[in-house]
This record gives structure tokens, sequence and C-alpha cells, in this order.
């Protein structure tokens, strides 16, 4: 039987010639995404932004908590493929340790043909996915694009949040070389990812299937320009020993933060509605020795529906 990943969060190490690089950063430019940095954006709440800027830490929620409910659920299949079909099924009765019925060879050619056994087959996948989803694995999302009015208006309290820059060549606080989190960008199609469910392992998620029904969403979302990573719960567990990671108590239910290297905070931008107080509470954040390099910016209206952004501080 085949495990699921052991670790599907990349962390890496940036090479010699890309610390150079790092290191030559100029960061005093004012102006968003710069050639050498690798941001992408995280929309947030009034609660949310105050809340990443005053712990440093980034929520992983649980894939399941995704907003669209045919989201990071394939549609799934069973051809009738008697040869794979016995296959597994005497796989399962050798795991079971159970003796084969004296009538098995009929009785399967008989739930074939109606179809029972492929549909047993696609809701036991099924529950194990489901099962990952709700607790094995977690996903961080961002955006590429901090201009975005219907991301504005969804993820970030209808302009009245904000939206916060990171990088993710240098996110993970480390003492020595820069670490970053590979994100991979969503891929968005009319289609839902299909999956055979009789080429894949039992009572298991194989890491293709994990990063082909993650990293697809419906075309209808398109315009987030969405960033993902996968992090595998063994795997926090581990960032957990090494103080990169912890669980938590959040509204009732035990979820992951990340732990973020305030270098890697580079932008802040304020929403059309950001109220004073909210702006104030930011300022007095970003103000601290270890934040003093993040750049405010202000979301302003345009001739078009994207916002245009401007260099406040």
């Amino acid at each position: 039987m085949a495990d699921a990943p052991p670790v599907t969060l990349y962390l890496r190490q940036l090479s010699q010639k890309e610390q150079q690089i790092q290191s030559e950063k100029d960061y005093g430019i004012e102006r968003l995404r710069t050639a050498n940095m690798n941001v992408l954006y995280k929309y947030c709440d009034r609660e949310g932004v105050e809340g990443i800027l005053r712990t440093l830490e980034l929520k992983l929620p649980y894939i399941s908590d995704v907003n669209d409910p045919l989201e990071c659920l394939p549609y799934l299949y069973c051809p009738d493929d008697k040869a794979a079909i016995d296959e597994r099924c005497l796989s399962a009765f050798e795991r079971d340790n159970r003796p084969l019925p004296v009538d098995y060879k009929e009785k399967l050619d008989e739930l074939i043909e109606e179809g029972k056994i492929q549909n047993d087959l696609v809701d036991a996948h099924r529950k194990v996915l489901e099962e990952y989803n709700r607790t094995k694995g977690c996903l961080l999302s961002v955006s590429d694009n901090a201009k975005e009015t219907v991301m504005w208006a969804h993820y970030a309290e209808r302009h009245k949040g904000g939206v916060i820059g990171i990088d993710f060549d240098n996110i993970c606080p480390t003492t020595n070389k820069p670490v970053g989190i590979k994100m991979r960008s969503v891929d968005y199609s009319e289609n839902r990812p299909k999956i055979n469910v009789l080429e894949e392992p039992e009572e298991s998620i194989s890491e293709e299937e994990i990063r082909k029904t993650v990293g697809t969403k419906s075309i209808g979302w398109s315009y987030e320009k969405e960033y993902r990573a996968i992090f595998l719960v063994d795997a926090l567990e581990t960032l957990q020993q090494q103080g990169l990671a912890h669980l938590e108590d959040f509204n009732g239910r035990k979820t992951w933060f990340l732990r973020l290297n305030t270098e890697s905070i580079r932008e802040i931008v304020f929403g059309l509605f950001t109220e004073d107080s909210l702006r104030l509470a930011i300022r007095k954040l970003v103000e601290r020795p270890e934040l003093q390099h993040v750049k405010l910016h202000q979301a302003e209206e345009a001739e078009t529906y994207t916002l245009n952004l401007k260099v406040i501080a």
C-alpha cells in the first residue's frame, strides 16, 4: 500500500547566486513586485491584517475549509475493468485476512454488471480524500495581484481590510540561509480533475492526486490569480519542533500557524474604505524595528475596475 508523501511542503534554501541577488535588493524601491522579489499577496479582513502583523504568523486552514464545495474534490470514476477490480478486491480480502467466498467469481461478475462495486470503490475513495482534506492537509493561498476589486470585496471585508505583500523566497525565520516556500500557480479549468480510483493506492492519497486536485479550480475563480502551497500535518509537526510552526485553538478548532521571517513582509496596502483606527494600528505595528522596512500603499479608484496603488510611506 502506498503512503501519502511525508512532506508536501516545499522548503528550499536559496542558492549562492540567489543569496547574492537577495543581498543586492534595494528595499527602498517604492513600487510593488520588484524584479528580484517573489512577492505574493494575502488579502485580509480588518482583524486578519492586524493579527498577522502583530503575531508575524500566517494561518494554515485545512483543505476542507475552501469556499467552493467542489474544490479539492476531483471527479472520481471507476471503469469497468474487471481485471483491475478483481485485483483490488483480492487485495482487500488478503488485507482483512478473509477467505474468498465459494461463488466469488460469479458474484464479482454480477456486481460489476450492476455497477455496484464500481460505486462502492468510488465512495470509499471519496471518504479517504475527504478525511485527508479535513485532518491531514493544510493550505496556504495567496494571490499574484493586489489590485483586483472582486478580491478586495470577497476577502478584504469589502475594501475595509488590507493586503499584505510577502516575499516567499525569504519567508521562514532562520539564522543561516534564506529559506523559501515553493508556491505553485493554480490551474483554472472548466472541467474538474478526473481520477481513476483503480489507479490510486488503497486507503491513501497519492502525491499526484494531491497536486492535481488542490492545484485546479473552476475557471470562474480565475480572477483570483491564486498561488498555493500544501502542508501535510506530519510536516507541520516537524516544523513545530524547529520553532517554525505551531498549533493553537482558533475559533474552537485546533489550527496550524506558520511563523514568518520579518524580512518577508514587504508591503501593506490599505483598502478604499480602511478606517483611520486600523491605519493607525498598522502604522504602529510597522514602526517596530523589525518591520520598519515595510512599505505602505493606498488603493485608489481608477478609470477601470482595477485599482491604482499609491505609495504613502
